[in-house]
């Protein structure tokens, strides 16, 4: 089994103007998330566990789904309204990425949320204990 710490720093966040909005962040060693909905926050913030086995799927996930070698950047020319906005912060293994997108994802050509970033998603929300 791989590293089972959590990474250095992670960030990331999911949502837009009218639908829900994921937040999730590591701050002093504990894993804090914020489920919002019509683009605010709901200021409700909860704390996940994950431990040592669930952050080495997670580092293992994200390396099978190349998350160090994704583009700085993905923009659609869909992103003009009713966009999904989405970043992710995270220093992991000595190695920074900042990975940033408006309706456009990894691995897909278009707006569409590609298999890919949905594997990232999921891996994020079973970080945090909301996906099975």
């Amino acid at each position: 089994m791989r590293d089972g710490a959590p990474p250095t720093a992670f960030e990331f966040y999911i949502g837009g103007s009218a639908g829900p909005s994921l937040y999730v962040r590591l701050a002093d060693g504990r894993l804090l998330y914020e489920w919002a909905s019509a683009g605010g926050y709901s200021g409700v913030v909860t704390e996940a566990s994950p431990t040592p086995e669930e952050w080495a799927r997670f580092r293992e996930i994200a390396d099978r789904l190349g998350v160090r070698e994704w583009e700085p950047e993905y923009v659609s020319a869909h992103s003009c309204c009713d966009v999904t906005y989405w970043h992710l912060r995270m220093d992991m293994d000595g190695r920074k990425i900042v990975v940033r997108g408006a309706n456009a994802y990894p691995g897909s050509p278009g707006p569409e949320v590609s298999k890919q970033f949905r594997e990232f998603l999921a891996a994020v929300k079973r970080l945090i204990g909301r996906e099975p």
